[in-house]
């Protein structure tokens, strides 16, 4: 259903709905006075939800609607949803961005052009599908592939040794610059830096190296610690926005709104009429509210814009799927933590936000944004198989790429009982995660390059993240967690934690978690004070290695016990670490209820299979943790031998389970493809499961030519559900072999693998 030949050519198609429903077609060429039949389609999606009606589904053509589109006052039913699908074969995009074809002029300044634009801001920029940049200073410098490289240390200004304090920056860069920069907006990454806010430079002069700012930060901002003797506190970081002369490289643009005149320096260095220059003009491309039920959104592509669901968590959705979608650039602001009735004092909220109930969120990719990726709060809502990256641009804790509802007071008894699983979550300019309110469920994720943005002294950040009372009954399990480093070395605690519980956490569980290569400890999880036997917190079967990169005290986990009885009805039992304590600077633990079974000393190249290889079995000989652990009620899997093993794998066990988001077909081959000098006496090959797969079989033969069975030594053998484990035959030395994992789905079909090998030593 080519937008350009719908008209034509899908004459010949026929309806792909059930017959008991009403099908209504959309294309970019079509016609809203059509009947939206698939002949003769409407030209806007809103147009075609107007005429829908329980059951119904609209179809979209390929091609790019700009629109923003109401879904309010509508609702489908149990079993028979209104749903917003992409034609099948067809990449239909919804684009909150609009081509700006404007009259340009050469500037003085070579590859500048300038046209009249009347307007009284302007968001965002794209050219030739590309996000252009307000232009800043320092300059923010390329990657390799020629995109913006928002998490290089080069983006920040960082200020002088001496001088600095709360609204004050002092900076002798800037004072080479000979600018006067009173006027322009500072982002500012100030105290303990793990948030930002946009505020004005309100006075400075060309030459000196101080400028102020309005002293409007709120409570969070520890006045003290900026003018005390914290030496880890006097590195703030800033950059610089909103003046002309900030514009000097291609790919910037300045709004002088005053002379209602646009300034583009295009990435071609030519007029910006010669290619194509769009405008951010919707900050919705989807919105709902409390009467908005029962809605499917399936294989549509968000562009420059984002989508609402529900008003807030007092007035919500429900029983939203939103599902094989990208979700794109949904988010470009610089105004962060705005003071209220500022004229642009909402923009740091405008990111995919759903406030609902019993919704799905399955199966989709978010990718880029200055926010986060996903807030979504409610009851008994599924966040699966999604992919995560490239969000929080400016390392603050308010704009992780995935928000589960949020820690406040306000919210108990209107949240909670998420499931988050199978997802991947990668590049975050700060936290990734956060999770709050009760009963989540979050396992067999990936978490991994935490921290990116975090350049100055944050070294209150972890990659996953809950706290509070509120959290009771949340379970993080079964993930890895691993690359992040907050900060500069060295500090005597944090610099970039795995996982953590935070102030007053409260019956939480962390069991069977990996973390590793972090600048921090892997686990912390701290309490109420004098809790009850009910806010327990359990930290059990963990592995966690490579931590502390930051710390000059090593600290693998730590479960605060100092004050207030502290965690102790909380359990510390079955962790393969190093080192367990109950504070920083490596302060003795005190009283749990149970402290068990835990490693003493831990060497990951020794005691683990191969950790390059992801491996996280007990190696064969490593007779401390294979058995070692007791039995945890409600926790501990399957058992193979005379008890469970230490740490978050048990060797022997038929599943060997590999988290983050699954693919169309098998991958994650442990041995990694193409592996060379594999051991002769490897045991096992394992792999992470097909999206929705309910068997794979494994083809093994050391001849790329008979993978097909026809050979004897060729095996094949079929495992069902989450079985992952393939046992080797007997290797020889030097020989290369082959494998492939084919999925069968739910239909019989099969989808088929990638051909993987390695080779013995």
């Amino acid at each position: 259903m080519k937008h350009t030949t719908i008209l034509l050519a899908t004459l010949l198609l026929t309806p792909l709905s059930s017959l008991d429903a009403s099908e209504h077609y959309v294309a970019t060429n079509g016609d809203n006075e059509a009947s939206g039949t698939l002949g003769a389609p409407f030209r806007t999606i809103q147009r075609a939800f107007e005429k829908a009606g329980p059951g119904d589904t609209i179809f979209l053509g390929g091609g790019t609607y700009r629109e923003a589109v109401s879904l309010k006052n509508k609702s489908g039913k149990a079993g028979a949803p209104i749903t917003l699908r992409a034609y099948p074969g067809e990449k239909p995009v919804l684009s909150g961005l609009d081509v700006l074809k404007l009259e340009w002029k050469e500037t003085p300044q070579a590859g500048v052009f300038a046209a009249p634009y009347d307007a009284t801001s302007i968001s965002q920029l794209f050219f030739n599908g590309k996000p252009m940049l307000e232009a800043r200073w320092p300059n923010v410098p390329r990657d390799s592939k020629g995109d913006w490289n928002f998490f290089a240390p080069e983006v920040w200004a960082t200020v002088d040794a001496e001088g600095n304090g709360y609204g004050t920056m002092v900076d002798s860069d800037l004072a080479a610059t000979d600018w006067n920069v009173t006027g322009a907006q500072a982002m500012l990454n100030v105290d303990h830096q793990f948030s930002c806010w946009t505020r004005p430079v309100i006075t400075h002069a060309a030459g000196s190296t101080t400028f102020y700012y309005d002293k409007t930060l709120g409570t969070s901002v520890f006045k003290n610690d900026e003018t005390g003797g914290n030496p880890h506190l006097k590195d703030d970081l800033y950059f610089l926005f909103g003046m002309q002369p900030f514009l000097d490289v291609p790919g910037e643009w300045f709004f002088d709104a005053v002379k209602k005149l646009l300034y583009v320096y295009a990435p071609t260095g030519k007029s910006p009429a010669e290619g194509q220059l769009e405008i951010k003009r919707r900050d919705w491309g989807f919105t709902a509210d409390k009467d908005s039920n029962y809605l499917t959104i399936d294989g549509i592509c968000f562009f420059g814009t984002a989508f609402k669901f529900g008003k807030d968590y007092n007035n919500k959705s429900s029983h939203i799927i939103f599902r094989n979608n990208s979700v794109i650039e949904s988010s470009g602001s610089d105004y962060l933590s705005l003071p209220n009735g500022h004229p642009v004092s909402q923009t740091d909220k405008v990111m995919p936000t759903m406030d609902a109930d019993n919704s799905q969120v399955v199966n989709n990719t978010f990718a880029y944004g200055a926010l986060s990726g996903l807030y979504i709060g409610g009851f008994d809502n599924l966040i699966e198989n999604n992919l995560f990256h490239d969000f929080c641009r400016a390392s603050s804790l308010n704009y992780p790429p995935l928000q589960v509802s949020k820690a406040w007071p306000a919210m108990i008894g209107k949240a909670g009982r998420a499931i988050v699983r199978h997802n991947t979550f990668a590049r975050s300019g700060g936290i990734q995660v956060q999770i709050a309110q009760e009963g989540n469920q979050f396992y067999l994720n990936e978490i991994r390059d935490s921290f990116l943005a975090c350049h100055g002294g944050n070294k209150d950040t972890s990659a996953l993240y809950t706290q509070n009372v509120f959290c009771n009954g949340t379970r993080f399990h079964h993930n890895w967690v691993h690359g992040g480093y907050s900060g500069k070395p060295p500090f005597h605690w944090g610099g970039g934690i795995g996982i953590r519980g935070d102030d007053k956490t409260a019956g939480l569980t962390v069991d069977h978690n990996v973390t590793w290569d972090l600048g921090a400890c892997g686990i912390e999880i701290k309490s109420p004070d004098n809790p009850t036997p009910e806010q327990a917190n359990h930290c059990l079967n963990n592995t966690v290695f490579n931590h502390s990169s930051y710390n000059d005290i090593k600290s693998a986990i730590i479960i605060p016990t100092i004050q207030a009885d502290h965690n102790i009805h909380s359990r510390l039992a079955n962790n393969l670490a190093d080192s367990y304590y109950g504070w920083w600077n490596a302060k003795p633990l005190g009283k749990l209820k149970l402290f068990s079974n835990n490693t003493a000393s831990f060497d990951p190249a020794k005691q683990l299979v191969n950790v390059a290889w992801f491996d996280f079995r007990p190696a064969a000989d490593a007779t401390n943790i294979i058995d070692g652990g007791v039995v945890v009620e409600g926790i501990t899997g399957r058992v193979v031998g005379g008890a469970p093993d230490i740490g978050a794998y048990e060797r022997g066990d038929s599943v060997y389970w590999i988290p983050g988001q699954r693919l169309t077909k098998a991958s994650f081959p442990i041995v990694p493809d193409k592996a060379q000098n594999v051991p002769a006496d490897r045991d096992v090959l394992m792999w992470r499961p097909a999206y929705g797969a309910t068997s794979h079989v494994v083809t093994f033969s050391p001849s790329e030519k008979e993978m097909n069975q026809t050979w004897p030594q060729t095996i094949q053998k079929t495992f069902q559900a989450e079985e992952t484990v393939f046992t080797l035959p007997d290797l020889k030395s030097g020989t290369t072999y082959y494998w492939r994992v084919d999925a069968v789905m739910p239909d019989k079909s099969v989808v088929k693998g990638d051909l993987w090998s390695f080779k013995t030593k």
